[in-house]
């Protein structure tokens, strides 16, 4: 599983791109490592001077709207990670309750496995 600070960047990068398309966003990026040295790959754990600077170059409300967006995506993508989790286990504990069947027949004597 990723880091949280990996994920947020992801859900901010997305959001950035649906809304301002590649080029704009390509840009603002470049604008915000120059004027705040902030590189893209510490977004994630410095959002705070990030969505400063983005308020500073498009304003208040469109600032908010990338802001909320992003939440929103993150909410997505930890959903997402969580039911992949989820699901690495089940099937673990799939496999524990197969063998453990495995083990109880064979000391009885059985050898169906599988019902």
């Amino acid at each position: 599983m990723e880091g949280f600070g990996e994920l947020l960047f992801k859900a901010v990068d997305d959001t950035m791109r649906v809304v301002f398309g590649e080029s704009a966003a390509e840009l603002i990026y470049r604008l915000v490592e120059g004027h705040v040295s902030l590189k893209r790959e510490e977004i994630g754990e410095k959002i705070e001077a990030f969505y400063g600077y983005l308020e500073k170059l498009l304003g208040s409300e469109p600032a908010q709207i990338i802001q909320s967006s992003s939440l929103k995506r993150l909410c997505q993508k930890l959903r997402r990670e969580y039911l992949e989790v989820e699901k690495y286990f089940s099937f673990l504990d799939e496999l524990y309750e197969i063998k453990f069947r495995l083990l109880t027949s064979s000391s009885r004597g059985e050898c169906s496995v599988c019902n």
